[in-house]
């Protein structure tokens, strides 16, 4: 089931103790000799290893209870070991690694929903940090690291980017994804994702977006163009429908891009497609709603009435398609319809709508991308 509406919390990019934090945390895993130095202990810590093999075992309160006794010292001390290719056996070391990306990532994600630091956290650093060091091994031809890991990987930014979206914070996910398409440039979900992260900027009339490194350092404030970023949705989503004709979301998402600039079209011909393709009747309901307001731009009430009536058959509760039909009705004179239908929609107790996981992005796709992600390490 799509998740309806952000639950997580918005929130700041922490406060300057946590940024000082992260920075030590990068400062030293960069240091020369940190991955290939041989002369260091690279044993991990017992508390730690239960941690993991907690985590394993699918029980995350166990495993996140562990990693709290560890300060931050010990995190950028572990992350360090974890990068060395002796800390495991060879045939071990990626398990070992995509483990510990996932715990750190779930840890990452309890201590934001608390309100805690979300770029600059430690346990988030510490596993993109990971993440890089899975890719570069991937690309070096690392024994036992291959597709299956370099999957992982864009798996793990995908994820992200839906944790990211879901806070609004799309200046932040911009750095993931932009750092996401160098490893995997003509990936079709990536391209959707960056294109998803430009539609909620045009949907803005006016407004500033704080812009964050992937590393969780603060670059810049800057003013949103509505303009600029629709044609640039556009552009991904038309790169991501060229990718993979098939995928629901681009067609879906483009479509609605178009009717926005008016190629209306293009526009009707891209939502019959993503009708055809729609997984489930929520997402099918959206792509009738957006039909029928390309059909009724276009001036054609009645057939934007009969589409808006399909999209309530499949989800009678639907508020925004209804809205969209009492509009029409107004539009060819049914006042007293129009009004009757805005009536019984303000009292309907049920208030969701697949519009509202619509417009935020990729944080839609949260729920489902965690339980997948976990099936790496959760066998």
């Amino acid at each position: 089931m799509i998740p309806l509406r952000p639950s997580l919390p918005g929130g700041s990019f922490g406060a300057t103790g946590c940024r000082c934090a992260a920075a030590v945390l990068a400062i030293a895993l960069a240091a020369p000799g940190a991955v290939a130095g041989q002369d260091a202990d690279s044993r991990l810590p017992a508390d730690y290893l239960t941690a993991l093999a907690s985590y394993r075992a699918g029980d995350l309160a166990a495993a996140f209870g562990k990693l709290q006794e560890l300060g931050g010292s010990e995190v950028t001390e572990i992350t360090r070991r974890l990068m060395r290719p002796d800390v495991a056996g060879a045939s071990s070391w990626p398990r070992l690694l995509t483990a510990a990306i996932l715990l750190h990532t779930e840890a990452f994600l309890i201590r934001s929903e608390a309100g805690g630091p979300a770029a600059s956290d430690a346990f988030l650093l510490s596993a993109r940090l990971l993440v890089r060091r899975l890719l570069q091994l991937a690309e070096d031809g690392q024994p036992g690291i291959g597709e299956r890991e370099r999957t992982f990987a864009r798996d793990w930014y995908l994820l992200l980017v839906a944790v990211q979206h879901g806070r609004s914070e799309v200046g932040w996910s911009r750095a993931y994804l932009e750092e996401a398409l160098k490893s995997f440039p003509k990936d079709p979900y990536l391209t959707l994702a960056l294109g998803s992260n430009h539609e909620m900027l045009s949907d803005l009339s006016a407004g500033y977006v704080n812009y964050v490194d992937a590393s969780g350092r603060y670059l810049r404030q800057g003013s949103v163009d509505a303009e600029d970023e629709l044609r640039d949705a556009t552009r991904c989503m038309e790169q991501a429908v060229a990718l993979a004709p098939r995928l629901f979301e681009a067609r879906l998402r483009l479509g609605r891009l178009l009717y926005r600039r008016g190629e209306l079209d293009r526009a009707a011909t891209e939502l019959e497609a993503a009708r055809r393709l729609a997984p489930q009747d929520e997402l099918k309901y959206l792509a009738l709603l957006f039909s029928g307001m390309v059909e009724a731009a276009r001036g054609s009430y009645e057939q934007a009435d009969g589409l808006y009536t399909d999209a309530l058959r499949l989800l009678p509760t639907g508020q925004t398609v209804a809205i969209a039909k009492a509009e029409t009705a107004y539009l060819r004179g049914r006042v007293s319809e129009a009004a009757a239908t805005v009536q019984a929609t303000l009292l309907q107790t049920k208030k969701d709508d697949p519009w509202w996981g619509y417009m935020s992005g990729e944080f839609w796709h949260l729920e489902h991308r965690l339980e997948w992600i976990r099936k790496y390490v959760q066998q």
